[in-house]
């Protein structure tokens, strides 16, 4: 199993060491399968509602405009015509829907593949269950100074099974989510719904503690 540090409150590494579940993140990536995962969850995001009138839409007369000879310009059919200014669109978008899909094992080798890439280039950080009592962005901002990845794209994925029955967690959680949305190139998401997307577009994942137990509970 791979090691990993865990980091504290400071962005400082502690003498406390994780190991990531092999089932998750020590698999060999399936590059096919991510690719395919992003060009679905890519293609689920477009909304399909481009629409242009085409000639049968348009409003105007169909009756011919002008005399077929005799005018010295061009040969003149329908106002509709897309020829003319206000005529229909030839061949112009229409509604349609992009869904794609894909299977429950498919989608779980591709998300497993993400945290191992991850894994494998040394972009798996963990930080410690510290304590937010309130939103505090520069405080999380110090955390991401000390791990030296700030600036970069960040995915930020916090704990979403162990504060169930405890307010507390919960509140904490949320604290923590508010203090790092409006850092710059940061993004933070529960780590039971994460997608493949995000954690393959990240430069680097930073996990609470606690959210490593959501992931393996999830995806092992």
């Amino acid at each position: 199993m791979k090691k990993v540090a865990v980091y504290d409150i400071e962005g400082k590494k502690t003498s406390e060491e994780v190991e990531l579940n092999d089932v998750v993140f020590g698999i060999e990536p399936n590059k096919s399968i991510l690719h395919q995962a992003v060009k679905v969850y890519l293609a689920n995001q477009r909304q399909g509602t481009a629409k242009a009138k085409g000639r049968s839409e348009v409003s105007g007369s169909q009756a011919k405009a002008i005399n077929q000879k005799g005018s010295g310009g061009a040969r003149r059919g329908s106002k509709r015509s897309p020829l003319l200014v206000g005529g229909g669109k030839t061949f112009g978008p229409s509604p349609r829907d992009y869904t794609l899909k894909m299977n429950k094992k498919q989608k779980l080798l591709a998300k497993r593949s993400a945290f191992s890439d991850q894994a494998i280039s040394d972009g798996v950080l963990v930080f410690d269950n510290f304590k937010f009592d309130v939103p505090k962005t520069t405080k999380f901002l110090n955390v991401l100074k000390g791990m030296e990845v700030l600036g970069k794209k960040v995915l930020v994925l916090v704990d979403s099974y162990s504060y169930i029955d405890d307010d507390s967690k919960y509140d904490n959680t949320v604290n923590i989510l508010k203090s790092a949305r409006n850092i710059k190139n940061i993004r933070c998401q529960v780590a039971d719904t994460v997608t493949t997307y995000e954690i393959v577009n990240a430069d680097y994942i930073a996990i609470q503690k606690d959210a490593l137990i959501t992931i393996d509970r999830v995806n092992a």
